[in-house]
C-alpha cells in the first residue's frame, strides 16, 4: 500500500509542451535561414574578388608585355599594335578563362612628350550564384613609356 500512495504523491513530470516545441523549432528555422543567405552573399563575394583578380592580371600581363617590346630597340619602334592587338574578343586571350575580353590602345608622343601611352582595359561578364550577368565589369590600366 505504500508503494501506491507513493505514485499518487509524485509530482507530475516537467516537459516541453507541443507549442514551446513549435515556436523553438521556428525560431531556429528562421536562423539557419539567415545564416543560408549570408553564406551564399559570401561566396558571391569571394568570387566576385577572383574575377577582378584575374582582370587585374590579365591587364598587367599586357603592360609588362608593352615594358618588353619598349625595351627591345630604342624610340619605342616595337610598341606596335602589330604587336600588341588592340582588341582581343571573349575566348581569344591565350591562358584565360572564355569569359574575359581586352583591349589595348597606344597613343605615341601624348601631349607632346616623345614617348607613348599605354592603356589596357580588361572586360568581363561577373559570374554569381544567379548566373553570368549581362553587364560588364572592367578593369583598366596605363602606364607611360618614354623613349630611351
Amino acid at each position: 500500500m505504500h508503494a501506491l500512495n507513493r505514485l499518487k504523491s509524485r509530482p507530475a513530470e516537467a516537459g516541453f509542451t507541443l507549442a514551446e516545441i513549435l515556436v523553438a523549432c521556428a525560431i531556429i528555422s528562421v536562423g539557419l535561414v539567415a545564416v543560408a543567405t549570408g553564406f551564399g552573399f559570401g561566396v558571391d563575394g569571394v568570387e566576385a574578388g577572383r574575377q577582378q583578380s584575374t582582370a587585374v592580371f590579365l591587364a598587367e600581363q599586357r603592360i609588362e608585355q608593352a615594358k618588353e617590346l619598349a625595351m627591345r630597340q630604342t624610340g619605342l619602334v616595337q610598341l606596335t599594335a602589330a604587336n600588341l592587338p588592340a582588341a582581343e574578343a571573349y575566348g581569344t586571350i591565350a591562358g584565360a578563362p572564355p569569359s574575359y575580353r581586352r583591349t589595348t590602345t597606344i597613343v605615341a608622343n601624348p601631349g607632346g612628350v616623345l614617348g607613348a601611352r599605354v592603356d589596357v582595359v580588361v572586360f568581363y561578364r561577373p559570374v554569381t550564384g544567379r548566373g553570368v550577368l549581362t553587364t560588364e565589369r572592367s578593369v583598366s590600366l596605363s602606364i607611360f613609356l618614354a623613349n630611351r
